[in-house]
């Protein structure tokens, strides 16, 4: 009887370490990553390491990192969000259609965008949970629906916004004409990302978001009520994909219906490269971080050394492969299997 309940707390502290070890690479990996690629371009380029440069990369990848925040959820969950791209375009045409059409003031237009974001959210949720369909289905139709519907409000045009709403964008706390200041897109992503990581790693609801990503039968059992967590982590990402498009249209002082291509896959790389499995029930937010940091690191290094986009993509896409195939075959991933 002793000799079985010294092998169950053996095999309980395997996997706990397993599971440690695997967050931890998950975030090494890319630090490391991120650390040395910031060396390598620092001694080919002279104006990489220029605080202009540094801030520049900073406010460039808080759009897609706050996305990210709401994907990493999505997927620790096991699920995906195809949608949250169109979704953000939706949210910042619809805000920028309400202060320069109905003249509303900033802080409504901002508040439109985040609950239109929250309400397609939700629908993707309930459809998902409660529809027993795919969340990959689900959110490719509502990436269609919602970038259909911001062409269709915009009249497929771009719709600019009051400039005191570029303060998102543009903006810095204590900042001056002869001091720089911290930009208010980076603040809003530190926010974002402190928040969610909080939710995730310190309440229950972050518990049973990993529960359901690890084996969603066993949460159900285990008296988890997966429909409704499904929905939740829909809802944050929908809400991100609004809080998003506040920062990407102060940034363009337009509104397009276009302005979300593409930002659906970059917040998936950014959360796969920070170490959240595509299985479910791995990864976190100060990984998926460094992932949004290293993408636009590589992107703003290879215009810098002259490459063109489609070399940029040639070498995100080569570095998020490896990174997949790193989830899947390395020594985070093998010790949770031998645990």
């Amino acid at each position: 009887m002793s000799i079985s309940r010294e092998g169950r707390t053996l095999s309980l502290l395997a996997e706990k370490r397993a599971s440690m070890w695997a967050a931890y690479s998950g975030v090494l990996a890319p630090l490391s990553f991120l650390v040395i690629l910031c060396l390598v371009l620092w001694r080919l380029s002279p104006n990489f390491a220029t605080r202009d440069n540094l801030k520049q990369i900073v406010v460039q990848s808080a759009v897609v990192a706050i996305l990210a925040c709401g994907q990493t959820a999505v997927i620790i969950a096991a699920q995906i969000d195809l949608s949250v791209g169109a979704i953000m375009a939706f949210s910042g045409v619809a805000a920028a259609v309400a202060m320069h059409t109905y003249h509303v003031s900033v802080p409504i237009g901002v508040l439109i965008a985040c609950t239109t974001g929250l309400i397609f959210g939700t629908v993707n949720g309930l459809i998902t949970a409660y529809g027993r369909i795919p969340s990959f289905i689900v959110t490719l139709g509502m990436m269609e629906v919602a970038h259909g519907a911001a062409g269709l409000l915009s009249g497929d045009q771009d719709v600019s916004t009051p400039q005191s709403f570029q303060v998102f964008g543009y903006g810095e706390l204590f900042g001056g004409p002869t001091r720089d200041g911290i930009p208010y897109a980076a603040l809003m992503l530190i926010l974002t990302a402190i928040v969610v990581h909080i939710a995730l790693s310190k309440t229950r609801w972050g518990r049973q978001v990993y529960a359901i990503g690890g084996n969603a039968e066993a949460a159900r059992l285990s008296g988890v009520r997966v429909a409704r967590v499904i929905i939740t982590v829909f809802m944050l990402s929908g809400f991100l994909s609004g809080v998003a498009a506040v920062v990407s249209v102060s940034r363009a002082s337009v509104a397009s219906r276009d302005a979300g291509v593409g930002y659906e896959l970059d917040s998936i790389a950014a959360a796969v490269l920070g170490g959240t499995s595509l299985f479910g029930g791995q990864g976190g937010i100060p990984g998926t971080i460094l992932g949004a940091a290293l993408i636009y690191t590589i992107r703003n290094g290879c215009a810098l050394l002259g490459y063109g986009p489609d070399l940029q993509e040639v070498i995100i896409g080569l570095v998020i492969v490896v990174a997949v195939l790193y989830d899947r075959f390395g020594p985070g991933r093998r010790a949770l299997r031998t645990s």
